[in-house]
């Protein structure tokens, strides 16, 4: 993720992050700041820059005392979405009435299953400022998490057979 926030006070402010590894550059001005972590950078003349938030919040810049919003927080529908994917998830693979219908494979293998998806679609659902692109993204990765563990179900039950 990649976001350039032209500030009145600090200039242009480029704030990147990857995807899988959450490893974050933060430069002002076209100037790279010195990272100490993952969370606090410096300024060449040694101020420093807090990273605020992240996850299921905004991430913000706290520059002396300045708040810099660099992302937003998520919409409450993705995390309901991703939420109900769960609730159906633990109903299904916990009901032995549904699991002979279709079966499911529940317990840490299916939680598993279920959140790589999971997780992988919410961070590249943050990303995206399309709100339409960002609840196809959400839906479709929890739909993924939910298939692999049916497709680990049928897996199962064939192999005790």
């Amino acid at each position: 993720m990649k976001e350039i926030i032209q500030h009145e006070k600090y200039g242009v402010i480029e704030f990147s992050e990857g995807s899988f590894l959450g490893n974050r550059s933060i430069s002002i001005n076209g100037q790279q700041l010195t990272k100490q972590s993952n969370k606090l950078f410096y300024i060449a003349d040694g101020t420093a820059v807090r990273v605020v938030g992240g996850g299921f919040s905004a991430i913000k810049l706290d520059i002396n005392g300045d708040i810099i919003q660099i992302t937003k927080a998520p919409k409450w529908y993705e995390i309901a979405i991703y939420i109900l994917g769960l609730v159906v998830f633990v109903v299904w693979s916990s009901s032995v009435t549904l699991c002979s219908i279709v079966p499911m494979i529940g317990g840490f293998i299916g939680a598993f299953l279920y959140a790589i998806p999971a997780v992988l679609g919410f961070r590249f659902s943050s990303q995206q400022n399309n709100p339409v692109l960002k609840l196809t993204i959400t839906l479709c990765s929890v739909l993924l998490g939910l298939i692999l563990c049916i497709i680990a179900g049928f897996i199962f039950v064939a192999a005790l057979i």
